[in-house]
């Protein structure tokens, strides 16, 4: 379908969501997920894809009843004005805490390999302060971004994943069954998390030029991210080994490990401008998403002015964990215990109340007027 002046088309919406869920095979996931279940780590992606994919495949159901409607319109038809505002607000708390701890594991690899004189404070402002510029231009203007540096970002990590395949070592993904299938199960439940801003997303329906296009899109993106994590994660294992345990960020170590020649020593600095691009297009999409949470939630009509004082709300939470160590474990972890599978629950009950209500009903209907 062509797309409406003003809206996010399927391709542009697409390389949001690839990016959005893309980037997480650049930070401690591969890792934290290693040490939950070593060498199955790569397992997790995909099963934890099969867990969600069916509470996704009825929320787009659900979303397909109520054309050009968004998450806040429905979950208030459906779940009624009080339940559905204090959904809302979960919704809003759960992204605000993922974009502070996420926003600052971005700061802490920035400073960690390549800026390490910089104070982490003036970093993460600086981060920061790039999001609001992101953000305040508007959901438009990151798709187009993320169309034209999608290819780019994809065929960069391709070729940083071709050069790692090189340097490993096939024994280290045995066992194949890592630690146990009941560490697998109980992982692949909070790797569903991984998954969570597929259902974050659906904030933006109102922007896009139809809700058929959201629904290709949301799949062509959850297809590929999957792919892509397991691949990313299984590369990591098969290059470190049992090495990937103690490894905060396997991503940025895997590129320190080759050169393209004597020429090209450093090519790290060929990587960090394009991943910095890549991880400057999620914050910005997620911080104007929590922002239109909250202006729905609060009824604000001026959202724009919001966007820098949430930013630097945000900012602050971010700046609470001391260490590189407590963003990860501590705090960060949580948050993966608790957002993918509640994203998961809400997607089933809005299906449920909506097949109770007889809105399924009342859409064959009007199909067959």
């Amino acid at each position: 379908m062509k797309q409406q002046q003003g809206k996010l088309g399927i391709r542009e919406y697409t390389s949001i969501a690839v990016l959005m869920v893309g980037t997480k095979a650049t930070e401690n996931t591969p890792a934290a997920l290693y040490n939950a279940v070593q060498s199955a780590a790569w397992m997790i992606p995909l099963i934890s894809a099969g867990l969600f994919l069916i509470p996704l495949f009825l929320l787009l159901k659900t979303f397909s009843l109520f054309q050009g409607k968004d998450l806040f319109a429905i979950v208030q038809r459906l779940l009624g004005k009080y339940i559905g505002f204090f959904v809302l607000l979960s919704i809003f708390i759960i992204s605000s805490f993922a974009f502070s701890f996420d926003s600052r594991m971005a700061s802490d690899i920035i400073h960690s390999f390549y800026f390490r004189t910089t104070p982490l404070v003036v970093l993460y402002a600086i981060f920061i302060f790039v999001c609001v510029y992101g953000a305040k231009k508007g959901i438009q203007h990151i798709g187009s971004i993320s169309y034209i540096m999608v290819w780019y970002i994809i065929f960069s990590f391709v070729l940083a994943m071709i050069l790692s395949i090189m340097d490993g070592n096939i024994q280290a993904i045995y066992p194949i069954l890592g630690s146990g299938i009941q560490d697998i199960t109980k992982s692949s439940i909070s790797g569903t998390t991984l998954f969570a801003d597929l259902f974050i997303l659906t904030a933006i329906i109102s922007n896009m030029s139809s809700t058929k296009d959201f629904t290709k899109g949301t799949w062509i993106a959850f297809i590929l991210n999957t792919i892509h994590l397991s691949a990313a994660i299984f590369i990591f294992i098969f290059l470190f080994d049992r090495s990937l345990a103690g490894l905060g960020y396997p991503f940025h170590t895997a590129i320190r490990y080759f050169s393209f020649g004597k020429f090209l020593t450093n090519v790290e600095t060929l990587f960090l401008p394009i991943w910095l691009m890549a991880t400057f297009i999620r914050f910005a999409a997620l911080l104007y998403i929590c922002t239109k949470i909250f202006a729905h939630i609060f009824r604000i009509k001026e959202a724009d002015y919001l966007i820098p004082a949430l930013a630097t709300i945000y900012w602050l939470t971010g700046m609470i964990p001391e260490t590189p160590l407590d963003v990860g474990l501590l705090f960060k972890a949580k948050v993966r215990l608790i957002a993918g599978p509640t994203f998961a629950a809400l997607s089933l009950l809005l299906w449920i109340v909506a097949l109770l209500k007889g809105e399924f009903n009342h859409a064959t209907n009007k199909k067959g007027m």
